[in-house]
């Protein structure tokens, strides 16, 4: 399939005429930024988008092919498109998986490709604290999936108890349009098959290689080739030009600029690699002749920045590298602290409770006789006090 643009959503194909625009939601909601890991073209700006479409059209088309992504923000993209007052069609491209399937549920006419799926499962995320925060951060998940169910049971007529019982049970339900109609989820399977249809065998993939699928390109990089060109040029101040000016007269005072300029073009043609040669030529029927020594100097003295940064970089991807790695090993020492620390707990908690159900004393007297003597009175050193408090905070002896 073909890799998504470099923002998840697109508005297309505007009819002021007809009043009719389309809405392309193709990628993670939202976009994410695969070097800094930030989100970027989130809900907000989603939302804003929308309103505006809404004040000059009357039909929106909103065509789906995403692996899901937060629903932190699909939930209010889901809200706008549902509550919006004008007529609304989803449509499957190809994939409709996780919060890319509540967004699909929006539309009130629900269309879908011969060829798309339908993707369902149990709301999933990340988080980082206390065991309170966890409990908390599992109540949020189980919120998200009640109004999930109670979508998908309204479209599809079931009860709620019934969806959970057969889409939440922990395991990722890839329905085919057929089989997506057949549970009522969609309104009818369309014609066309999406060429940007997932590959039959997505039932068998882990979802972390579907949304892998959907994950953009990275830029190419230029070649080395290119950046020495583009250093040469920014050093000679060459700039381009559509009609390349002739070689001077005078070989002495070249410098290759005009080579330089039509090597750093997109497509060189044979009249600039003719410009090219009559300029080589200049400096070959003026007698000039360059050493190897020579070449080799300039070849250095073009290349040694581009190299000094290649190499800096390289020093810093391996700093970097280590830093993980020795966030890595703290993370998996103070993991295996904290299952110790758990462990010695767990044993003193149950030392603890063995000793209050046999009712034996610190001084291995039973439980029920008296401590004091009748005939004297107790001196109590400061390390029987400290031992009855002990007693005491145990629940051993009154």
């Amino acid at each position: 399939m073909s890799k998504p643009k470099a923002t998840f959503y697109e508005i297309i194909n505007k009819s002021p005429e007809t009043k009719t625009v389309d809405l392309l939601i193709y990628g993670a909601i939202p976009e994410l930024d695969w070097d800094t890991y930030e989100l970027k073209n989130t809900a907000d700006k989603f939302v804003k988008d929308f309103k505006k479409l809404e004040q000059d059209f009357d039909r929106i088309n909103i065509h789906i092919n995403s692996p899901g992504g937060s629903l932190y923000h699909a939930f209010p993209i889901y809200n706008v498109i549902a509550n919006s007052k004008k007529e609304i069609h989803t449509y499957n491209d190809g994939l409709a998986a996780s919060a890319g399937g509540v967004l699909l549920l929006a539309g009130k006419k629900i269309h879908s490709a011969k060829n798309a799926f339908l993707m369902i499962h149990r709301a999933s995320g990340v988080a980082w604290g206390d065991a309170e925060y966890m409990r908390d951060y599992a109540d949020t998940l189980e919120k998200y999936e009640g109004v999930i169910a109670e979508r998908f049971a309204e479209k599809s007529g079931m009860e709620k108890v019934d969806f959970i019982a057969k889409y939440f049970n922990g395991k990722d339900h890839f329905l085919t349009a057929e089989e997506a109609a057949e549970e009522g989820f969609i309104d009818t399977i369309e014609d066309y098959e999406s060429e940007d249809a997932p590959p039959s065998n997505i039932k068998n993939m882990a979802f972390q290689e579907v949304m892998n699928m959907y994950r953009p390109e990275p830029e190419a990089a230029p070649s080395l080739f290119e950046k020495i060109a583009n250093y040469l040029r920014k050093t000679f101040k060459v700039e381009d030009q559509v009609t390349p000016p002739a070689p001077p007269t005078n070989p002495t005072d070249m410098n290759f600029e005009n080579s330089i300029m039509l090597l750093g073009k997109e497509q060189v043609t044979a009249e600039d690699l003719a410009a090219i040669r009559a300029e080589i030529e200049a400096y070959r029927n003026a007698g000039e002749k360059f050493t190897a020594e020579e070449v080799q100097t300039q070849i250095t003295a073009a290349t040694e920045p581009l190299q000094n940064e290649i190499t800096a970089l390289a020093t810093e991807k391996a700093n970097v590298d280590a830093l993980l790695l020795a966030e890595r090993t703290e993370k998996e020492t103070l993991s295996n602290e904290n299952g110790t620390l758990k462990t010695q707990n767990t044993s003193l908690n149950l030392t603890i409770e063995a000793y209050r159900k046999s009712g034996v004393k610190i001084d291995n007297t039973a439980g029920d006789e008296d401590d004091s003597d009748d005939d004297s009175e107790e001196l109590i050193s400061e390390t029987d006090a400290a031992v009855k408090e002990m007693r005491a905070k145990m629940g051993l002896t009154k």
